[in-house]
């Protein structure tokens, strides 16, 4: 970078707080520290501060504690991440086998019922196939409707 580009980098970086974006200013300057500011400058520990709300005339101490709070949030990420996919694979580990088997014994209970219902229909059409000694095709007709209103029953 050569001495003009920085000039022009420096007067874009001064023309940009006073141009207008939907209808506000794209930045301000801190009434007590005259620094450009685009969103809040009020945060005590923020590196970002203003330096007159914490310490004013203690900058070391303000510097240590902010860069601390800093490197705390930055370390704490990584971690939370870590955390997560533990939690996630630990879950996932205990979560699959258990929804596997309850999808199971649900299958297993509802052929059981299907089967069991099987045998209903087909001993009461036995039942009334039996009954009758002398059987016609209007009284098998009957039976087959009989038959199919019970199996539309269960």
């Amino acid at each position: 970078m050569n001495c003009k580009e920085y000039r022009q980098g420096e007067k874009m970086l001064q023309s940009w707080p006073v141009q207008i974006d939907q209808n506000q200013y794209n930045a301000q300057k801190c009434p007590r520290c005259k620094i450009h500011i685009s969103r809040s400058h009020e945060s005590r520990f923020s590196p970002l501060g203003c330096k007159y709300n914490f310490y004013p005339d203690k900058p070391l101490v303000r510097h240590t504690v902010r860069g601390l709070v800093a490197g705390a949030a930055s370390l704490a990420i990584p971690v939370a991440a870590v955390g997560a996919v533990a939690l996630l694979a630990v879950g996932t580990t205990i979560g699959a086998p258990t929804y596997g088997t309850y999808r199971l014994v649900k299958h297993i209970h509802s052929k059981r019922q299907e089967r069991r219902q099987r045998y209903r229909t087909k001993t009461i059409a036995r039942h009334w196939n039996t009954s009758d000694s002398l059987s016609t095709d209007d009284q098998m007709i009957e039976s087959d409707d009989i038959r199919r209103t019970v199996q539309a029953i269960a």
